[in-house]
């Protein structure tokens, strides 16, 4: 077992180790900045640590990213993972980025992992342009129903196929931060990884595949009666 004796010098007094509450002002002084330093290490040690980690990372729900066709919905699920048991978080953040000419403009929603009742509306906000699907949580709430305490779905966004074309769904941007027990106004960083970024193909509806067929097929039948007249 570790000790952490506080020599207290003053006055010419000798150095002394406080055993029991002092009646001396000075040594009493001593004696509570000690308790205070414990209590300080002690709130430190029972947090999570300094340099946690968390994951963000998509998933298409079961959808076939590579064979979509136009006018087709494809939700996407952005997940997190990794938040040990007791952490928190105060602020998550991601940003993901695609082919908006192919893909359009999302509709987001949040997920379940988000406290309900939010502590204020404004504590979870979405930003969806064409190509674009942001969303962030950030709250001052001081209980723990405030905030961020389970993996899971943090927002999931609505894709349609508007033309023929690929691409990718990646993140272009992540963040998160936890409580600090000793200055609730400065969070402690939280490192965030991400998953892979989801590969996605619009195909030609069918309709549209038979019809270019037909005229080929046409195109290819006029050429064979001209060279024959």
């Amino acid at each position: 077992m570790i000790h952490f004796p506080l020599l207290c010098t003053c006055r010419g007094r000798s150095p002394t180790v406080p055993r029991n509450r002092s009646k001396d002002p000075f040594l009493r002084s001593c004696q509570d900045l000690f308790i205070g330093i414990l209590l300080a290490i002690a709130l430190l040690s029972a947090s999570p640590a300094a340099h946690a980690q968390v994951n963000l990372q998509m998933d298409s729900g079961g959808t076939d990213m590579s064979k979509l066709e136009v006018g087709q919905t494809a939700t996407i699920n952005v997940i997190l993972s990794g938040l040990q048991p007791g952490a928190e978080l105060d602020t998550l953040a991601g940003t993901v980025m695609f082919n908006g000419s192919a893909l359009g403009t999302p509709a987001i929603t949040g997920g379940p992992i988000l406290p309900d009742p939010l502590h204020e509306p404004t504590n979870f906000l979405t930003l969806a342009i064409p190509g674009y699907a942001e969303a962030s949580f950030l709250t001052f709430g001081e209980e723990s129903a405030h905030r961020i305490r389970e993996n899971g779905v943090f927002y999931s966004f609505d894709v349609t196929a508007t033309e023929p074309g690929r691409g990718t769904l990646g993140f272009d941007f992540v963040d998160a931060t936890r409580p600090n027990p000793l200055d609730p106004l400065d969070p402690i960083a939280v490192d965030v990884t991400t998953g892979d970024s989801l590969e996605f193909a619009v195909v030609p509806e069918p309709a549209s595949g038979l019809m270019l067929a037909a005229l080929g097929l046409l195109w290819a039948g006029r050429r064979t009666r001209r060279r024959q007249s």
